[in-house]
């Protein structure tokens, strides 16, 4: 799992890396006013939130650091991806954690769900490609598809199905 995430990122890198700082920057009205570089921020942030859990080993993404600077400094977030990549090789098994959620608007409580890291990590890997899905609709709306990958933004499933499944007629 964690050579997938690795290759995972990498692929966002490579995104990143072929992009300009106006282009990361840019606020899309189809990412309804965000911008390639939020999107790239958020998806790190939850590595970021996994990596950096407390002593306790509770995990809990709503209260995340946001840093602004992974959002608008390309070169800090290429680096902040090379961190988070070097810090998953230091992962060799999985362990308990408990993860803390509020899914209420108007509170600011919370409940704590067992977990495990291996859990969390799968869980921001798929969060990962979610995004890297909207990021590639920026990247399109941008004129710049020609960097993208055909993997880039799809789930490894879907590669995997798409695969096996004869091309399908539409009318």
């Amino acid at each position: 799992m964690i050579k997938s995430i690795q290759k995972n990122l990498d692929s966002l890198s490579v995104t990143v890396a072929h992009i300009s700082d106006e282009e990361f920057n840019s606020k899309l009205e189809i990412l309804s006013g965000s911008s390639v570089g939020a999107h790239v921020r958020h998806v790190l942030e939850f590595y970021i939130a996994i990596l950096q859990r407390n002593n306790f080993n509770i995990i809990c993404y709503d209260d995340r650091e946001r840093d602004i600077r992974i959002e608008t400094d390309r070169d800090f977030a290429l680096s902040t991806i090379e961190t988070i990549k070097g810090q998953l090789n230091n992962i060799t098994s999985d362990r308990s954690m408990l993860l803390k959620c509020n899914f209420k608007i108007n509170s600011d409580g919370g409940i704590l769900l067992e977990s495990s890291l291996f859990r969390e990590l799968a869980y921001a890997f798929e969060h990962s490609i979610h995004h890297q899905a909207l990021i590639k609709v920026g990247i399109k709306t941008l004129g710049l598809e020609g960097i993208l990958t055909d993997e880039f933004g799809i789930a490894p499933s879907t590669i995997r199905f798409k695969s096996k499944t004869p091309a399908r007629i539409h009318n």
